[in-house]
């Protein structure tokens, strides 16, 4: 019985959490020009890493030559850079108006990723914000050349 109680103390409190949550979100409105919250930011981040498959994690970059090193930087450059910004910090106007804003490509958290994620995300993009996967064709090697750019 004791049991049944705290179950449903339990229950009830995070239906009362989840609704208040709900109604602050819907009183404050939704706007590009917001950050994300910290709860939104936690969910979309696990999701996004949750999306990786396990064997793109240990990835290696198999090219190492300059000139893919410059492929890849010119790609970025024609492709990435109206919304990442050519220093990656993705301070662009176009990049000011989306939602979720483009990622600081500078910061630990993308430049602690591996190869092989980093990889998979320009390969295959995000899905529900506005990172698309490229157009590679024109660099023959996929989007290695491009994550060299980004280590």
């Amino acid at each position: 019985m004791r049991k049944r109680t705290l179950l449903l103390s339990i229950t009830v409190a995070c239906v009362a959490a989840a609704a208040a949550l709900g109604w602050v979100t819907i009183r404050r409105g939704f706007s590009a020009r917001d950050n994300p919250s910290a709860i939104e930011t936690l969910v979309a981040t696990t999701a996004r890493q949750l999306a990786v498959p396990s064997q793109y994690r240990q990835l290696r970059n198999p090219l190492s030559s300059s000139s893919d090193l410059h492929a890849g930087m010119e790609h970025f450059a024609d492709h990435c850079a109206s919304c990442h910004a050519n220093d990656g910090s993705g301070d662009t106007l176009f990049g000011e108006g989306l939602y979720p804003k483009p990622p600081d490509m500078r910061q630990k958290e993308t430049q602690n990723k591996s190869d092989g994620e980093l990889y998979y995300t320009i390969e295959n993009g995000i899905r529900r914000v506005a990172q698309v996967s490229p157009p590679l064709r024109d660099l023959g090697s996929g989007g290695w050349p491009i994550q060299a750019g980004l280590a």
